[in-house]
């Protein structure tokens, strides 16, 4: 399955994209496409249903430091 997801809000860039990378790696997802800035992170994301969900959950509630206000499925 692929998903594309957005989340808003205040970021730390780096720390964002090393956690969603590591994040990916233990669930098995793979992130094709990835762009992070301060305010808006998008990905594409391959993987088991319930894995994306996952990795989707475990972005909006870390990295410490990041805070999302807003999240949507993109196509």
């Amino acid at each position: 399955m692929v998903r594309e997801i957005r989340l808003t809000g205040h970021f730390d860039p780096e720390a964002l994209q090393a956690f969603a990378k590591a994040r990916a790696r233990l669930l098995a997802v793979e992130i094709t496409e990835m762009s992070v800035s301060q305010s808006c992170f998008e990905a594409r994301i391959i993987g088991e249903e319930a894995l994306l969900g996952m990795f989707e959950m475990s972005c909006l509630l870390g990295p410490a430091g990041c805070i999302v206000t807003d999240v949507e499925d993109i196509a």
